[in-house]
């Protein structure tokens, strides 16, 4: 079944809204918002709302170049904190933090923890940091999760994104050159590999999302000779 068949829409639709699901905020402050780079800039101009609006007291971006850094043209990190700098002038540079050297999420949470440990222990994990907010691409938004909850098991951390929808995702990757459902799918293959391999607090996918899933993987199975 074609993701671009109504029913596979639906599935795409279906396996996207379980990466990206987020959490109910509790109304209370959270120490900060952390924010995974990557090239969509609207997730940075996003954590710098909730540090406006007072859902965090602190924002940490981090991000080398990676996989996801497309065209930004440097370390997602700073190009993150430029754009920040573009939306919100008026935060100060005392409220950023930004780690710019690593090239996955692992090394996003393991990198992120040494920075603040060493140079900003007012702000380490379980010190500083008890209630954070991590902010990350649709698609990659559970994997950050289960990540950070292997590497900081004691830090509450809750999944915040803003307004998305599937097909205008879709339309941002397309514009990087990649194949939405074949990068959709291959993150499923790395929620799998990462849980055996002890890298991320294993999860059990829900049925109905992993026939949505089957369905999308059918789809891109080539057509034999009849």
């Amino acid at each position: 079944m074609p993701a671009e068949s109504p029913a596979g829409k639906a599935a795409l639709a279906t396996v996207v809204s379980y990466l990206a699901e987020t959490d109910s905020l509790d109304g209370a402050p959270f120490d900060a918002v952390i924010g995974f780079g990557m090239f969509d800039l609207a997730l940075p101009r996003f954590c710098g709302d909730l540090y406006v609006q007072g859902v965090a007291r602190l924002v940490i971006f981090t991000g080398g170049i990676g996989a996801g850094t497309g065209n930004l043209g440097g370390p997602e990190a700073d190009v993150w904190r430029q754009a920040l700098v573009g939306s919100h002038p008026g935060i100060a540079d005392a409220a950023v933090i930004t780690e710019n050297q690593s090239t996955n999420t692992g090394e996003n949470v393991a990198f992120t923890t040494r920075l603040l440990e060493r140079h900003h222990p007012q702000h380490a994990f379980g010190a500083g940091l008890r209630r954070v907010l991590i902010v990350a691409s649709p698609t990659r938004l559970r994997r950050v999760w289960l990540t950070f909850r292997r590497h900081h098991p004691d830090v509450r951390v809750a999944r915040c994104l803003p307004e998305w929808r599937v097909d205008a995702d879709r339309a941002l990757y397309a514009a990087q050159g990649i194949d939405y459902v074949g990068h959709v799918l291959g993150e499923f293959d790395r929620l799998e590999r990462y849980a055996e391999a002890g890298w991320i607090v294993p999860e059990p996918v829900p049925s109905a999302v992993q026939q949505a899933r089957a369905l999308l993987i059918r789809g891109r199975a080539p057509v034999g000779p009849r």
